[in-house]
């Protein structure tokens, strides 16, 4: 939470500005998992990977602050998965009725429904990134960290770093 306080505009645009920003780091966690996963596949360490992400020009507050809690297991238990489905829910209704592109807002949401679908309302902003890992067979995890958990199962049936 920041300490920080804008003023947005009229009522309700900072409610929209909350949800623009909740849009973009959802949607910033499922892109840099897709991207850990798919370099896990190919090979890459996963530690260099991040590293070079981290430094290069797709470094991200996601990926200072909030990814490392992942790479130790953690799926951030603060917000619940529902409340982030009707927040995504949300902001893709106003992008449709404003006529506005929202085809990364809708993929996005999609992928937070189906989470919610296989977790059910269960509190973790990450458990998209959770389903993700689920479907790749691949846990992203530091090897420093083999016993992290979050107190989540969502990675039943995982085998592993996958190769």
């Amino acid at each position: 939470m920041s300490d920080r306080v804008t003023h947005i505009g009229g009522p309700g645009t900072g409610y929209v500005a909350k949800l623009l920003v909740n849009l973009l780091w959802f949607g910033q966690a499922a892109a840099t998992a897709e991207a850990l996963l798919l370099g896990r596949r190919a090979g890459i360490d996963l530690g260099v990977l991040t590293e070079t992400l981290a430094a290069g020009p797709a470094a991200t507050a996601f990926l200072r602050d909030d990814l490392p809690a992942l790479l130790a297991g953690d799926y951030l238990t603060d917000f619940g998965l529902d409340h982030i489905h009707d927040q995504l829910t949300a902001i893709t209704a106003l992008a449709q009725r404003l006529g506005t592109p929202h085809d990364i807002a809708d993929t996005v949401r999609r992928l937070h429904g189906e989470a919610l679908e296989r977790y059910g309302p269960a509190d973790g902003e990450l458990l998209a990134v959770a389903l993700l890992e689920e479907r790749a067979g691949i846990l992203l995890r530091h090897p420093a960290a083999p016993g992290a958990h979050s107190g989540i199962d969502a990675t039943d049936g995982l085998t592993g770093q996958g190769s």
